[in-house]
This record gives structure tokens, sequence and C-alpha cells, in this order.
């Protein structure tokens, strides 16, 4: 399947790697100029005002059958682009490797059509019936992971306050989860995290709260001023 890749980032380039054996893809930013017409495209350029306008110059660009959103938008937005969407997930900047380690999910009509492809490069597929699925996803998924990591300085910083060692509350979670798992509840075990003291930083939990309005991203907004 004669493939183009959008963005020139990790998520593109890890893509581009991992696929290549299987359909050598092309890579390009807003700077480059490719000829030619594609079966599929993946788009892996962030978040932006303009990124529907941006996809769909490219579609007519490309005349792609299938395009492929990897990036982390709003909920609505690849229906908006006829696309598929399928979030990445991984540790930065190894994402070639998480690409084959995490189920890739797709959401969208056209899903099942480009399941194939990507298994013939050892990716594992799971399909959504429609892209909304997976865009929530992903964003609630960053947007516990925030959480988690707001509650878990705000524990270290009442260890601290009452002298108690902060290790005594992961050996504390660690007995809850063996304690649970082996009562046969492992879905009620709770993440082990040594908190670093700092803004949180990075590209994905703060600035993928702006792409969707909850309760909950409204209160992590206020916590991480």
């Amino acid at each position: 399947m004669r493939t183009l890749i959008a963005g020139f980032g990790e998520i593109g380039e890890s893509l581009r790697n991992v696929l290549h054996c299987y359909s050598p893809g092309i890579l390009f930013d807003k700077t480059d100029s490719v000829t030619g017409t594609y079966e599929i495209m993946h788009v892996c350029f962030p978040y932006s005002k303009d990124f529907i306008k941006y996809v769909k110059k490219y579609q007519k660009k490309y005349k792609p059958k299938y395009t492929v959103i990897h990036s982390t938008v709003p909920v609505g937005t690849s229906r908006k682009c006829k696309a598929i969407h399928s979030p990445v997930i991984g540790i930065h900047p190894n994402m070639g490797e998480s690409l084959q380690t995490f189920t890739k999910f797709l959401g969208g009509a056209q899903a099942s059509e480009v399941a194939n492809y990507f298994r013939r490069a050892g990716m594992k597929v799971h399909l959504e019936d429609t892209p909304e699925a997976t865009e929530l996803l992903k964003i609630q998924s960053t947007t516990l992971y925030a959480l988690q990591i707001e509650f878990y300085k705000d524990m270290k910083k009442q260890c601290k306050k009452n002298k108690v060692d902060y290790n005594s509350w992961l050996l504390w979670l660690d007995n809850y989860n063996k304690g649970y798992e082996k009562l046969g509840y492992p879905e009620y075990k709770k993440p082990l995290l040594e908190p670093i003291m700092v803004k949180q930083g990075g590209h994905c939990t703060l600035p993928n709260l702006e792409l969707l309005n909850t309760k909950f991203t409204k209160f992590l907004k206020e916590v991480t001023q």
C-alpha cells in the first residue's frame, strides 16, 4: 500500500521505521514538496487550530483512500476529516518500540479495511466503531495520568509535613495491590509512582487538558497553575 507520512517528529519517524519493511513510507512536513498520490496517509503532526485545514489540504493534494490520524485531537476532529483515528501510546522518544508493544487502537468506519496493513507490520490491532471512541480514550488516559501525578505529589508533600516516610506509602500500596490480586480483583490495583516535585512538563498531560472540557480537566488546570 503506497504510504505517505505527514509529520517529521517522534511519532512520524517511529511509524516510518516500524512500517518500513512492509510498506516504505515518505515523510514530509509543511515545507516539503512531495508529489504523487497515495493509498494511505498517516497524519502525525500535533493538533492546532489549523489542524483540520492542513489535513484536508493534504487529502486534496495526495488523494489518499485512507487517512489515519495518529495525533491526539479533540473528540470529533477525525470525523470532520473523514479519517480513521489511531492514537499512539508509549514512552518518548522510543516510540518505535512502543508501537510494537501496545495494541494499536483504530477507530472509524474504515478501520477494519486497514487493520491488516498494521498487522503485517507486526502490530496488534483493536477496532472501535467510531473515531470519537479512540479520541476520547486517548485524552482521558493522559488526563488520568495528570491527575495521578498531582495526587502523588500532594501525598509526598503531606508525608514531609507529617514526618512520614514516603516509602511507607509505596509499601502500603504494594501490599494493597498484592492482596487484591490474590483475592481475584487485580482491577483494584493502584500505581506506585515516585513523583518529581516540579511542575508537569512534556507535551502530553497538561496540553491535552485543552482538548476536552470536563470538571476534571478544569480542576487539573487550576491545581497545576
